[in-house]
């Protein structure tokens, strides 16, 4: 007995020492040789930020030191005067406890909850290390997933562990049979289990509350089916059902995010108001207009198609039937033509950052800028994308996305100005959470 009260002693003073920690937290001053402080506004030269509290206090022109910014108090001083410095990077569609390895299928009935949130804990850091400070994990549909995303989310606002802000989606929402979650034999089906599956308005409705109450910071659900399915369904909810999610989550105060390809979902989805569409690689003008017309976000990861058409001509992945199967050649077909989201930006809708790790390898996060470039996005405009855009898109434009006065101190740098080479962005030498560096080459 005595030693149960050991450990609970123990473990309450860790807590409270990294409790401390947290409270007590240096101010910090940051030189900046070229400063991208606002995306979509001109970067400016020898800038000083002056951190509080993991806040941007301030910015001031030139290099300052403590007396000219009348801080009396101990202080670090970063010096990233030779470098580029812009905001923290944002990603709003990741799955950090997924990996893109053989055998990943069949995980979910191998992994436990404590194994998934070990794994998820080394790509979060893979990817605050690539310069994304700020994620959402769009879930997996198997509550152990959804509750190691919840231990890490935890542990990393505590800063417990490294890696960036975490946002999570809980499980997706899905209705039976569009789980996304594979195809096993009825017994392991039965004893797996899909998390997020509903039938019908009034069920969809408490499936949103339920996702809420297990902590989920959006709502995510699936309006058609899945690529990867051998016959995709064009939309797998009726349009009663997206309207009993998206009412809910709103009245619950959570964006919406619908996963949706085809155009009968992504306009249904729009209809009933979603906020977020993602993927849509046929979406049609309709789609654009009503995306135009709402001021809903399009977050295309154009990324995630060109790695998995990669990885299927070199044989690393595997899909149903053959390489003539329909998966395949709708996966083709999509890279056969332009990206929908390439009409989208020609058309003036705004387009929200998404990089679907999990397919894409962690850490390449990045890969993303570098298509949105390639479909007509200048430099200046796919890091819009990837900062204020998504910090819109999720709510956060007056927590994250620029580096201004009041603002979290997520920052980044590196050693050559994307703006020139937006592969610049591939190599981040520092990067900041909160006021916490971590990283710095």
């Amino acid at each position: 007995m005595w030693r149960r009260h050991c450990l609970r002693a123990v473990i309450a003073c860790v807590a409270l020492v990294a409790d401390l920690a947290h409270c007590s937290e240096p101010t910090i001053i940051v030189h900046c040789g070229l400063l991208l402080s606002v995306p979509g506004q001109a970067p400016q030269e020898r800038r000083t930020l002056l951190i509080r509290d993991s806040r941007i206090e301030s910015v001031h022109e030139g290099y300052l030191d403590a007396s000219a910014l009348d801080v009396d108090e101990s202080f670090e001083l970063i010096d990233l005067s030779r470098q580029f410095v812009l905001p923290g990077l944002i990603d709003l569609h990741v799955h950090l406890t997924s990996e893109t390895e053989p055998g990943e299928a069949l995980r979910v009935v191998t992994r436990d909850a404590a194994d998934l949130a070990l794994a998820a804990r080394y790509h979060a850091r893979e990817t605050v290390e690539a310069g994304f400070t700020t994620v959402l994990d769009l879930g997996t549909a198997r509550p152990q997933h959804a509750e190691a995303l919840r231990a890490l989310q935890s542990a990393v606002a505590r800063n417990l562990v490294i890696g960036p802000r975490i946002l999570t989606a809980a499980s997706p929402i899905s209705t039976p049979g569009m789980s996304r979650t594979g195809r096993f034999a009825p017994d392991v089906r039965s004893a797996v289990g899909s998390d997020g599956v509903c039938s019908g308005p009034q069920d969809c409705a408490r499936e949103v509350r339920e996702q809420v109450a297990a902590g989920a910071d959006v709502i995510n659900f699936y309006s058609s089916g899945s690529l990867g399915d051998v016959q995709m369904v064009e939309q797998a909810m009726t349009d009663d059902e997206i309207r009993a999610v998206v009412q809910t989550a709103h009245a619950l105060g959570r964006k919406v995010i619908a996963d949706g390809h085809t155009a009968v979902a992504v306009n249904a989805a729009l209809r009933a108001g979603a906020d977020i569409i993602d993927t849509a690689p046929w979406a049609d003008e309709q789609s654009f207009s009503l995306m135009k017309r709402q001021g809903a976000f399009l977050e295309p990861h154009l990324y995630a198609f060109v790695v998995s058409v990669q990885e299927l001509r070199s044989g690393s992945v595997s899909v149903p039937d053959s390489v003539d199967s329909p998966v395949v050649a709708r996966l083709r077909g999509v890279l056969a033509k332009p990206f929908a989201a390439q009409f989208a930006h020609e058309r003036g809708v705004q387009l929200a950052y998404g990089s679907d790790t999990g397919i894409v390898h962690h850490g390449d996060n990045a890969g993303e800028l570098l298509q949105l470039v390639r479909i007509g996005l200048t430099p200046m405009q796919a890091i819009e994308v990837a900062t204020r855009n998504s910090a819109a898109a999720i709510g956060l434009a007056g927590e994250i996305g620029s580096i201004e006065g009041g603002k979290r101190a997520d920052l980044i740098a590196t050693d050559r100005n994307p703006l020139d080479n937006i592969e610049a962005l591939r190599h981040v030498t520092f990067a900041m959470r909160d006021g916490h560096v971590l990283k710095h080459q």
